[in-house]
């Protein structure tokens, strides 16, 4: 029986993933694994800030934002993190890559309409733990990898120049697999055996979401507004489809053939996907500044009712975010970094998630540009995060990450008949 937490494995053991992973975090082992930003990089600089919106930049967080929009709007980005994990007595590092969203927005008149495909949640680990079982010296490898993706479709309507309204809905699907491998080092005589065994599960996913948004902006000055926003995802039901199998394996040369492989067993099972909310306020001048406030609260207590574990639970998490942006002169015909917009925001999160009695907590601190890119206000926009998830108490793991996000966001204007071409 496995006697250490998922956390305490050995660090050494972990590897680089390859760049088309989306985490190589121990802490993706639980739930649906590591959950990703469902925002484009203008948003996620801020510290992900649901509450902003105006005429130009697409907010996939907040389906009354579409309602807001002049353009239509194509948005595009990827990241690469370089993620130190740490326990007490080790250390490793390890680098990923991932394609972050593909976003559209059409404005048709007061009404708006955003789609797009993005990850939802992402699993990747591979560690390792030595324990006694049976009087023998067993190493059990510990390895997980796949994701959730969602693809979804939003109505914005703007009811006057005060209220806008949205609703999403998103399809959510994907695979992950998680492999147990045990290996006898010795077996109470001094002699490694040269069987083992490997524990297969599979799961498939599948699901849908639903996201409610309503934003109030009032001007307070010839410049100025300021901004309410509140949103509201139910309760809602993943399909489950899992299958675990499991197989004898010879082991030669730091690999494993399979020898005799056994279907253990076949399920299918719903699994719930929690309540969120959030409500954020802000203010500024939409030309030049703007710097707001949000709270995010989500229902992951039912998660409790998914998943057993041994050595974790789940709490309701939360998150607080602060951020915002400046723009020298937008329209200036001289300077190219007065049109820049520069972003920068915090955000602390509670995930949630629980281990050893410990509380999983994340901090990240961003800073972001937005550089113009030709015509209709187009810009490139690139993203520098530093943050810090979980802890080294109780003997878990710490993670210190930097994350470097590149997006586009291309703007023009559609349904309009042009005097000149």
């Amino acid at each position: 029986m496995i006697k250490k937490y998922l956390c305490v494995l050995a660090l050494a053991n972990l590897t680089v993933a390859s760049a088309q992973d989306g985490t190589s975090s121990p802490y993706s082992y639980y739930g649906f694994g590591e959950q990703r930003f469902k925002g484009v990089n203008e948003i996620k600089d801020m510290g992900g800030l649901t509450v902003y919106n105006d005429s130009l930049r697409l907010n996939t967080l907040n389906p009354a934002s579409y309602g807001e929009l002049k353009n239509a709007t194509f948005s595009l980005g990827a990241s690469y993190r370089d993620n130190t994990l740490k326990s007490n007595t080790q250390k490793a590092k390890t680098t990923t890559g991932s394609f972050d969203y593909f976003a559209l927005s059409i404005p048709v008149g007061k009404i708006g309409i955003g789609l797009g495909i993005m990850p939802s949640h992402f699993t990747g680990y591979k560690t390792s733990s030595f324990t006694k079982e049976s009087g023998m010296d067993v190493n059990s490898l510990h390895t997980g990898d796949g994701g959730i993706n969602r693809t979804f479709l939003g109505i914005g309507y703007k009811i006057n120049k005060q209220f806008s309204i949205g609703a999403e809905v998103a399809y959510l699907f994907g695979d992950i697999t998680n492999e147990v491998t045990k290996v006898v080092l010795d077996n109470g005589n001094g002699l490694a055996l040269d069987r083992g065994t490997l524990g297969l599960q599979t799961n498939e996913y599948s699901g849908f979401d639903l996201n409610f948004a309503v934003n109030f902006k009032q001007p307070i000055s010839e410049k100025l507004f300021v901004n309410f926003t509140g949103t509201f995802s139910p309760e809602m039901t993943m399909d489950n489809n899992q299958k675990y199998t499991l197989s004898s394996v010879r082991i030669s040369d730091n690999s494993f053939t399979p020898i005799e492989t056994l279907e253990v067993n076949n399920s299918k099972r719903e699994l719930k996907n929690p309540m969120k909310y959030s409500f954020g306020a802000g203010i500024g001048d939409p030309f030049k500044w703007f710097i707001g406030a949000e709270y995010t609260a989500t229902q992951a207590s039912v998660y409790n009712d998914n998943w057993n574990y041994n050595n974790a639970s789940f709490n309701d998490a939360s998150k607080i975010a602060i951020g915002g942006f400046y723009t020298p002169k937008y329209n200036s015909y001289t300077s190219y970094l007065q049109r820049t917009t520069y972003r920068a925001g915090l955000r602390y999160e509670d995930t949630g998630l629980e281990i050893a009695n410990e509380s999983i907590k994340d901090l990240g601190a961003h800073i972001g540009f937005g550089f113009p890119v030709g015509r209709n206000n187009s810009n490139l926009n690139i993203g520098l995060e530093y943050g810090k998830r979980g802890t080294k108490n109780n003997g878990l793991i710490q993670e210190n990450y930097f994350t470097l996000s590149v997006g586009f966001s291309f703007n023009d204007r559609w349904f309009e008949k042009r005097r000149f071409e």
